[in-house]
């Protein structure tokens, strides 16, 4: 009785249950939930064994599992970003080896949910009205889409730094990079695969395109980001087009 109240405690409590779900640990990517499977896990394994008086041998067994779930429901993208949640913060060669145990349905419901990630597009202004000794200013702008899905959060980045010189009545030296970044469990770059500015008279359009493909064994797709972005002879600049992978 004794040894069952404990353990009634260790799960049922609501002070427990908040720390649980409330745990932070040491994340390399800022902006996914802090709160994991894999966390509610290692606390409740803490606990249990404490309550139980297993000794610090057995107490160290019980936080050997990476509290991966892999028995998730491939209908439900929550349990889906849960999965990718989990294991993103292990190494490329154990997230391949949790990735031999999903069935077909797992696997590409993971794709699915990559594939149609919601696309948020930021901009970031460098300019600082530098200005050249010929009476232009010098532009910098960075545009950053990033793919985002329920749960993991961030999965990939498509980023668009444009560089151009205006003076009011004319721009000049249009130029533009591209930068990206791949957060996401079983993400991958494929190239870039448009990279064109077209001058116009009073402005220029940049088009910038990469493919990014996501796949797991026996699941792969991918498809093209591009960001289209017109830069001016006043300075401004206007996002004409943001698309996402989507295949």
């Amino acid at each position: 009785m004794i040894l069952l109240s404990l353990v009634g405690d260790v799960f049922g409590s609501p002070e427990h249950k908040k720390r649980a779900m409330t745990d932070e640990s040491p994340n390399r990517q800022d902006e996914r939930p802090k709160s994991t499977r894999r966390s509610i896990l290692r606390t409740s394994g803490i606990a249990l064994a404490t309550a139980v008086g297993i000794g610090g041998a057995s107490a160290g067994s019980a936080l050997a599992d990476d509290g991966v779930d892999t028995d998730f429901n491939p209908d439900k993208p929550k349990e889906v970003g849960g999965f990718l949640n989990d294991v993103s913060d292990l190494s490329e060669q154990k997230q391949k080896e949790y990735a031999k145990d999903l069935s077909k349905a797992q696997k590409e419901a993971i794709v699915d949910l990559y594939m149609n990630a919601d696309l948020e597009v930021t901009t970031y202004s460098n300019s600082g009205g530098l200005q050249t000794s010929d009476s232009y200013t010098t532009a910098t702008e960075t545009l950053e889409a990033k793919g985002q899905v329920p749960v993991q959060g961030t999965v990939y980045v498509h980023k668009q730094i444009l560089n151009w010189d205006y003076s009011g009545d004319d721009y000049k030296n249009a130029s533009q990079q591209l930068q990206y970044k791949l957060p996401g469990p079983y993400a991958t770059f494929q190239g870039k695969t448009e990279d064109n500015i077209n001058e116009g008279a009073s402005s220029f359009t940049a088009t910038l395109s990469a493919k990014y493909a996501f796949e797991l064994f026996g699941a792969k797709r991918g498809g093209e980001a591009t960001l289209v972005t017109e830069g001016k002879e006043n300075g401004e600049y206007e996002v004409l087009e943001r698309d996402k992978p989507t295949s």
